[in-house]
């Protein structure tokens, strides 16, 4: 009996032994990983981005959690190095084939080694189009013309036609400027290229002209063409353009619009009747 009980002793020993030395090694390894986190977490709350930031307290401790709990299981005796390269295997093509989160990933990821647009540029993506004002891994935010913001999946940007007007010169706006078909047409060309010509806003390198249209019932049609960086500020720089033209052509006395032939035939017309009644 005493055998026996002296056998299970020396065998409890040895039991004993490796897994109090698997259970010190999970305990630092957990203290590692706590440590390790706690620098991360502070580190991350240095970046000045607060949207930037929050998204690394979000997914960056998880991460480490993950990481460390993997640690710990090497640590421990366990081998993990099939199992972890199955799971990641199987999770990132899962990831990347069955969900809109690992497409818009994978979609971000190419957005960048192509260097496709950044921050503050303006861009069109189908029927889309604004400002580039922050962009992420899954998500790109974009402010369109009327102040609202958008916020597109980054798989649209990879899949669809994207024109990055920053990168393209500028984006082309036109106005139409009505004129009085008793103006004289050549002075009038002349002061609206003079506008054109001298215009402080075109986008460098792109030329901005007048063209003449056509002559209708009422009036004859010129077209104008400048060019601006941003299409987002199209509804503005239209304004701004015919505003300019409107004032020079004014400032010589030419009448825009068809105020003069509308004036002058009811002019006529009173005349007119005024002949016959008497």
């Amino acid at each position: 009996m005493q055998l026996d009980e002296l056998h299970l002793s020396d065998t409890a020993a040895a039991y004993a032994v490796p897994i109090g030395g698997a259970a010190l090694r999970v305990a630092l390894a957990a203290s590692v990983c706590l440590i390790a986190l706690h620098i991360i977490r502070r580190a991350i709350a240095t970046i000045d981005d607060v949207r930037r930031r929050e998204q690394l307290l979000f997914f960056v401790p998880k991460l480490v959690l993950i990481v460390g709990g993997v640690v710990a299981l090497a640590v421990a005796g366990i081998d993990v190095s099939g199992m972890a390269a199955l799971m990641a295997t199987v999770g990132f093509t899962g990831a990347v084939i069955f969900t809109s989160v690992g497409q818009n990933l994978v979609a971000g990821t190419m957005i960048r080694m192509d260097d496709v647009y950044r921050e503050g540029e303006a861009v069109t993506i189908g029927d889309l189009h604004g400002t580039v004002v922050y962009r992420t891994m899954l998500r790109t935010e974009l402010q369109l013309p009327d102040g609202s913001t958008a916020w597109v999946p980054n798989s649209s940007f990879q899949e669809g036609q994207v024109l990055n007007h920053s990168r393209m010169g500028g984006w082309r706006i036109c106005v139409e400027v009505p004129l009085d078909c008793v103006t004289d047409r050549a002075v009038a060309h002349d002061v609206m290229n003079h506008v054109m010509q001298n215009l402080t806003w075109n986008c460098p390198g792109r030329e901005a002209f007048i063209a003449f249209d056509h002559v209708g019932s009422e009036a004859m049609f010129f077209n104008a063409y400048a060019w601006i960086g941003d299409r987002t500020q199209e509804p503005w720089f239209r304004g701004l353009l015919l505003s300019e033209l409107v004032d020079a052509l004014e400032a010589v006395g030419v009448s825009v619009g068809q105020t003069t032939n509308l004036s002058l035939g009811a002019t006529r017309r009173a005349a007119d009747t005024s002949h016959h009644s008497g």
